[in-house]
Protein backbone atom coordinates (compact mmCIF):
# COMPACT_ATOMS: atom_id res chain seq x y z
CA UNK A 1 0.00 0.00 0.00
CA UNK A 2 0.83 3.89 0.09
CA UNK A 3 2.50 4.97 3.00
CA UNK A 4 2.02 8.53 2.76
CA UNK A 5 3.31 10.88 5.37
CA UNK A 6 0.87 13.80 6.29
CA UNK A 7 2.95 15.47 8.54
CA UNK A 8 4.46 18.95 8.68
CA UNK A 9 8.13 19.40 8.65
CA UNK A 10 9.50 19.89 12.47
CA UNK A 11 10.80 23.65 12.04
CA UNK A 12 7.22 24.37 10.08
CA UNK A 13 5.18 23.04 12.53
CA UNK A 14 6.90 25.01 15.69
CA UNK A 15 6.78 28.32 13.23
CA UNK A 16 2.81 27.28 13.46
CA UNK A 17 2.99 27.04 17.13
CA UNK A 18 4.80 29.47 17.79
CA UNK A 19 2.71 31.96 15.83
CA UNK A 20 -0.22 30.34 17.45
CA UNK A 21 0.83 31.69 20.88
CA UNK A 22 1.80 35.09 19.79
CA UNK A 23 -1.95 35.66 18.41
CA UNK A 24 -3.45 33.98 21.42
CA UNK A 25 -1.85 36.16 23.72
CA UNK A 26 -2.50 39.03 21.21
CA UNK A 27 -6.28 38.00 21.48
CA UNK A 28 -5.85 37.74 25.61
CA UNK A 29 -4.81 40.93 25.28
CA UNK A 30 -7.40 42.57 22.89
CA UNK A 31 -9.88 40.99 25.51
CA UNK A 32 -8.25 42.08 28.64
CA UNK A 33 -8.46 46.00 27.03
CA UNK A 34 -12.16 46.03 26.40
CA UNK A 35 -13.90 43.75 29.25
CA UNK A 36 -11.78 46.74 31.55
CA UNK A 37 -13.16 49.22 29.35
CA UNK A 38 -17.04 47.17 29.66
CA UNK A 39 -16.39 46.99 33.33
CA UNK A 40 -15.78 50.71 33.93
CA UNK A 41 -18.75 51.07 31.69
CA UNK A 42 -20.74 49.02 33.43
CA UNK A 43 -19.55 50.57 36.90
CA UNK A 44 -20.48 54.13 35.42
CA UNK A 45 -24.00 53.16 34.49
CA UNK A 46 -24.51 51.15 37.75
CA UNK A 47 -23.82 54.77 39.36
CA UNK A 48 -25.68 56.96 37.36
CA UNK A 49 -28.33 54.37 37.68
CA UNK A 50 -28.32 54.34 42.15
CA UNK A 51 -27.90 58.30 41.31
CA UNK A 52 -31.73 58.74 38.95
CA UNK A 53 -33.12 55.94 41.67
CA UNK A 54 -32.12 58.38 44.66
CA UNK A 55 -33.21 61.42 42.97
CA UNK A 56 -36.44 60.12 41.64
CA UNK A 57 -37.09 58.72 45.38
CA UNK A 58 -36.58 62.57 46.57
CA UNK A 59 -38.80 63.97 44.17
CA UNK A 60 -41.27 61.15 44.88
CA UNK A 61 -41.24 62.29 48.58
CA UNK A 62 -41.06 66.51 47.90
CA UNK A 63 -44.79 65.64 46.22
CA UNK A 64 -45.97 63.78 48.53
CA UNK A 65 -44.99 66.42 51.20
CA UNK A 66 -46.29 69.57 48.42
CA UNK A 67 -49.55 66.85 47.79
CA UNK A 68 -50.28 66.25 51.78
CA UNK A 69 -49.71 70.33 52.37
CA UNK A 70 -52.38 70.95 50.02
CA UNK A 71 -54.91 68.97 51.38
CA UNK A 72 -54.68 71.09 54.79
CA UNK A 73 -57.20 74.23 55.41
CA UNK A 74 -55.85 77.53 55.43
CA UNK A 75 -56.49 78.09 59.43
CA UNK A 76 -53.77 75.20 59.70
CA UNK A 77 -51.50 76.28 57.17
CA UNK A 78 -51.48 79.72 58.77
CA UNK A 79 -51.04 77.52 62.23
CA UNK A 80 -47.65 75.94 60.71
CA UNK A 81 -46.45 79.12 59.29
CA UNK A 82 -46.68 78.57 55.89
CA UNK A 83 -49.13 80.66 53.50
CA UNK A 84 -51.31 78.26 50.60
CA UNK A 85 -49.01 80.42 47.96
CA UNK A 86 -45.45 79.32 49.98
CA UNK A 87 -45.82 75.63 50.05
CA UNK A 88 -43.67 74.34 47.16
CA UNK A 89 -41.04 76.94 48.76
CA UNK A 90 -41.43 75.96 52.65
CA UNK A 91 -40.74 71.67 50.91
CA UNK A 92 -37.85 72.33 48.43
CA UNK A 93 -36.31 75.15 51.26
CA UNK A 94 -37.59 74.67 54.30
CA UNK A 95 -38.73 77.24 56.83
CA UNK A 96 -37.23 79.66 58.42
CA UNK A 97 -38.06 79.59 61.85
CA UNK A 98 -36.66 81.95 64.56
CA UNK A 99 -33.71 79.83 65.73
CA UNK A 100 -32.44 79.56 62.13
CA UNK A 101 -32.82 83.17 61.45
CA UNK A 102 -30.78 83.93 64.32
CA UNK A 103 -28.23 81.62 64.08
CA UNK A 104 -27.74 83.10 60.27
CA UNK A 105 -27.62 86.60 61.59
CA UNK A 106 -25.15 85.41 64.67
CA UNK A 107 -23.08 83.80 61.71
CA UNK A 108 -22.96 87.36 59.52
CA UNK A 109 -22.22 89.14 62.21
CA UNK A 110 -19.63 87.06 63.56
CA UNK A 111 -17.78 86.94 60.01
CA UNK A 112 -18.20 90.39 59.35
CA UNK A 113 -15.95 91.30 62.48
Amino acid sequence: MFDRNNSLPLSLFLQAERQARLDSRVIKAGMRGTMSRLAEWLSALGTWGTRLARDLADERLLRNAIRELHQLDDRTLADIGIPRCGIEFAVCNGLRTRLTHNLRLHAASASAR
